[in-house]
């Protein structure tokens, strides 16, 4: 398994055609360590130390906001802790008390912790400054504002955060976060853009610098930070020693899933984009593997590709495909994955059954072949596909060559 960069490579050669490097995939749900032990996100218990004290941070009891750190035989919430511990001048518990050296503070930022706020004892304010009436008034009023706070979260359709991937904004920008990939704010790249996979810091600098990802990375209009204390996402610890988080695992940088039939396997990955594929699945199918190769997907070849002259579609579609091999792969790996994802599936009338996928096959097996002698018998034999896969001859069949045009005029442009 050969490391990436997620950087642009110089291409070498005939960037197509060039040896590819080779991943083999299994998508897990949670990561493991190299000792086969599951991840320490899964961790209920943190060791906390705050001045000379030591203690133990229960999570569960973290997040319903009760007492959490033991510590003596005794419970505290953590701003008795930071009392407890004599650092109680700082007035800030979340930079007084340490986790394996490393304060709240930081956890809180890298969203393994929420920023839960833990009230101060109410019988001591009431001692030094309110009356007993006045505590009950205060407190009556902070329940009706957290009962409301209550409703609100209960007002949103959480089924929406379910399955894998989350679809998320910053801004201008838009990507798609896969669960599985989340570790932290700085480790895990696990939003996949157009052109990358990124961290959730990676990505909001792309419009936002100076902003913090968790209240500014939102899905659905909720923020991350949110979705992690609904356990939507789950944010490893941080001692935690898994690939995701210690970046081992330089495969990271491509997609876990072909690009064309979307199923994993044995891929092999583009250097130039994260895009990652079959060999069988891909136009034209990789070489073999050799150290240090470099590889572009045919995706990213196109984009380099310059039209050498003004042709009109007719002139185009009676040339030899061999002339235009390169535009007819392109178009094909484009129809082949809209046939098994959204393109074909999401058309009233067309066919449930696999119908579509393999009788695109076929016409990449006759192209790998060089059975199509020009690009209207090319284009001709896409059409028959659309036409005997919709049940409705009349509306689908119009719809999906409106799509076949749409794609042959982006290929071959200009015309």
């Amino acid at each position: 398994m050969k490391k990436q960069s997620c950087k642009k490579r110089p291409q070498t050669g005939s960037s197509s055609r060039s040896t590819p490097k080779k991943k083999q995939v299994k998508k897990q749900n949670c990561p493991k360590t190299s000792s086969g032990q599951k991840n320490t996100q899964n961790k209920s218990q943190l060791p906390v130390t705050c001045g000379y004290k030591e203690g133990v941070l229960y999570l569960k009891k973290y997040y319903d906001k009760q007492k959490c750190i033991f510590s003596e035989e005794q419970w505290f919430k953590p701003t008795e802790f930071e009392r407890f511990g004599m650092k109680e001048k700082n007035k800030k518990w979340r930079t007084s008390i340490l986790c394996s050296g490393i304060p709240l503070q930081k956890l809180i930022e890298d969203g393994f912790l929420p920023a839960t706020t833990f009230k101060k004892s109410r019988v001591q304010d009431a001692k030094k400054k309110k009356s007993h009436v006045d505590l009950k008034k205060q407190e009556s009023h902070e329940k009706i504002e957290d009962n409301q706070d209550d409703d609100d979260d209960d007002a949103i359709d959480m089924s929406m955060f379910e399955g894998p991937v989350l679809p998320v904004t910053c801004g201008s920008d838009s990507g798609i976060l896969h669960k599985y990939r989340f570790s932290t704010g700085r480790c895990g790249r696990c939003i996949r853009t157009e052109n990358f996979w990124l961290t959730p810091e990676d990505f909001i600098r792309l419009s936002k610098p100076d902003g913090t990802w968790k209240k500014d990375i939102v899905s659905h209009g909720m923020p991350l930070g949110k979705l992690i204390t609904k356990r939507v996402l789950e944010p490893h610890a941080v001692n935690c020693d898994c690939d995701i988080c210690q970046e081992q695992d330089q495969n990271l940088l491509n997609d876990d899933v072909c690009f064309v039939c979307n199923s994993d396997g044995e891929l092999v990955c583009c250097d130039d984009c994260p895009r990652a594929f079959h060999s069988c699945c891909h136009l034209p199918a990789p070489g073999g593997d050799s150290p240090g190769s470099q590889w572009s997907c045919t995706f990213c070849v196109m984009k380099n590709v310059e039209s050498s002259s003004q042709r009109t579609q007719q002139d185009v579609l009676s040339s030899p495909v061999s002339q235009y091999t390169l535009h007819c792969q392109y178009l094909l790996l484009h129809l082949l994955r809209e046939s098994m994802t959204d393109l074909c599936v999401n058309v009233p009338g067309y066919s449930k059954n696999i119908c579509g996928p393999m009788m695109l096959g076929r016409v990449k097996m006759n192209l790998e072949n060089n059975d199509y002698q020009t690009v209207r018998e090319f284009i001709t034999a896409i059409e028959y596909v659309f036409h005997h896969c919709t049940a409705n001859r009349d509306n689908d069949f119009s719809r999906m060559t409106f799509r076949l045009k749409e794609l042959f005029e982006t290929v071959f442009k200009p015309l």
